[in-house]
């Protein structure tokens, strides 16, 4: 084998190529920094916080030993997160791009830090937004199960109006309900099941009526409508509800003014 195809050969190498192309980075990146951005330091403040969360998780100070693999293994995040950085591996990447701004809209919105409203305030929201606010509607009511279809079904409604028997497909439910609650009724059946008993009529079997599991027939023996919200007596949650409210849309705020300094083209194909 003469020289050229010993050289060849050593080419072809995984090894030649990938000190190859780190020799390419550092020509291109290894001397683009400033001499502070080599510099590490590890301050005091930044120890304490390092044992702090150390003390965080296990419940105890760290050794002198642990500490120094604490701090140590900080530099080590520190150098990568730079060198990262340097060579722009921070760009075109969704994941560090979702986080970056999760970051940046935690630091808006915090509801913790907004003036505590007085009464006035949460009564006007209160009043203003009634639906978030209003007590859950109560049903007593019989269901016999059709199964997935309603096959079936006007025969069944027949038989049950005129004060027959009819009792349905199984079904791991019962069959009669007493004093229970929308939500509870729709963890059961589905939303919209508990939706529909309301629009049903007092003491008469009706349907099909589809739930989460299939077709019913359905007599809703009494209606209790939902008591009126009271500030007295769910100020927290009307509270929460308006600091929620008043930080999302300080954060809009907050997006709107940084998105004027930016000269946004859009070039829709």
């Amino acid at each position: 084998m003469n020289w050229r195809s010993r050289g060849a050969a050593v080419l072809r190498e995984p090894l030649v190529h990938f000190l190859a192309g780190g020799a390419l980075i550092f020509a291109l990146f290894g001397n683009s920094s400033t001499p502070d951005e080599r510099r590490i330091v590890v301050d005091r403040p930044r120890i304490e916080r390092l044992a702090g969360q150390f003390a965080q998780t296990f419940r105890r100070l760290p050794s002198d030993a642990e500490l120094d693999a604490l701090i140590r293994e900080d530099v080590k995040d520190e150098v990568y997160y730079r060198e990262g950085l340097r060579l722009g591996l921070d760009r075109d990447d969704e994941v560090i791009r979702r986080r970056m701004r999760n970051k940046l809209q935690s630091f808006e919105n915090t509801p913790d830090d907004l003036p505590a409203p007085n009464d006035a305030t949460l009564q006007r929201w209160l009043d203003g937004h009634p639906a978030r606010f209003a007590g859950e509607a109560r049903y007593a009511f019989d269901q016999r199960y059709l199964g997935r279809d309603a096959g079936g079904a006007e025969a069944a409604l027949a038989v049950l109006r005129r004060g027959g028997s009819f009792a349905g497909k199984p079904i791991p439910l019962t069959g009669s309900f007493d004093h229970a609650g929308a939500i509870e009724i729709g963890d059961l059946f589905g939303d919209d099941f508990a939706a529909a008993l309301g629009k049903l009529p007092l003491g008469v079997w009706s349907g099909p009526v589809a739930s989460g599991l299939g077709e019913h027939l359905v007599r809703v023996r009494a209606k209790e409508a939902p008591a009126p919200a009271r500030l007295a007596t769910m100020r927290q949650r009307v509270e929460n509800d308006w600091r929620s409210e008043q930080a999302r849309q300080r954060g809009d705020a907050a997006y709107r003014a940084m998105l004027e300094r930016y000269d946004v083209v859009i070039d829709k194909p």
